[in-house]
């Protein structure tokens, strides 16, 4: 996004109003989900909570780059904090995802193992994770510009792909455990199934998806885009969706359904799964 009119590098004026209000909400959901991971002790949130404080960050980079858009070291911090984060939700939605299928005693009903599912698309987050950065930093500059917005647009391809594949699995094991409902009876360890925190998770799933397609479109179109050079969309498209995804997982949270101080992984040792689901699709 590289350009030095009166704006700056942006193709408007940023609102300074509209980041002070995000920066508070998405710093309330951060001090939130820290409190929420220390006081249930679920480690596995720290992406979720180092995507929360990220994303904050990214805000009151913004705000900070409003008051001076000639600073090309802010515009480029604001933008890579508020792009990055989504990366990091998805690898706590895929962790989650994990314990459930483990939980529930029927890893066999999952299209890729448990212990290879956060292998798998954690790696694929990483890897879009660090081309959305380069690419992020590059398109700051006039000269790598065109190269960046190139190397952003395959980092968000990646970033859909393997959270797509996800979502397909995910579904498949919703499948097979409800073709199946009188074999895997669980007992119910706080006020929330995990039944409902799996439903959360395609919720969260679409929203990452459906905020993924929308800065595939922005950044296709350029730097002279309509929905770039307009910042409402990046609030509408952007901003909301994601703190709703913040949002979602305050209500239903893993440490209110997974047993406490429970060894996930004991269950990770058994080759069959109760329900007898050992066919692929």
């Amino acid at each position: 996004m590289a350009g030095d009119g009166q704006n700056g590098s942006y193709p408007y004026m940023p609102s300074q109003k509209a980041c002070i209000a995000t920066l508070l909400l998405f710093g309330a959901s951060a001090g939130y989900h820290v409190f929420q991971m220390s006081r249930k002790k679920t480690w596995f949130y720290t992406s979720m909570v180092v995507g929360s404080i990220m994303m904050t960050i990214g805000y009151v980079a913004r705000y900070l780059s409003s008051k001076n858009t000639s600073s090309k070291m802010l515009y480029i911090l604001q933008a890579l904090f508020i792009i990055l984060p989504p990366s990091l939700y998805a690898a706590t939605i895929y962790m989650i995802y994990g314990r459930i299928t483990l939980f529930v005693n029927a890893p066999e009903a999952s299209l890729i193992r448990p212990t290879r599912v956060t292998k798998i698309f954690v790696v694929g987050d990483v890897i879009a994770f660090f081309m959305q950065a380069g690419g992020g930093g590059m398109m700051a500059q006039a000269s790598s510009a065109k190269l960046g917005q190139t190397i952003m647009l395959i980092g968000l391809f990646t970033q859909l792909s393997f959270f797509g594949f996800f979502l397909i699995v995910a579904l498949i094991f919703w499948k097979r455990m409800r073709a199946h409902p009188t074999d895997h009876t669980v007992p119910v360890y706080g006020k929330h199934t995990w039944i409902t925190l799996l439903k959360l998770l395609y919720c969260a799933a679409a929203l990452i998806i459906f905020r993924c397609i929308f800065r595939v479109i922005e950044f296709a179109q350029g730097h002279n885009g309509y929905l770039v050079s307009h910042e409402v969309f990046l609030y509408i498209f952007d901003a909301l969706p994601m703190f709703l995804v913040q949002v979602m997982f305050h209500f239903v949270h893993a440490g209110d359904i997974f047993p406490k101080n429970a060894n996930m992984g004991k269950l990770s040792d058994q080759s069959d799964s109760d329900i007898g689901l050992h066919q692929r699709l």
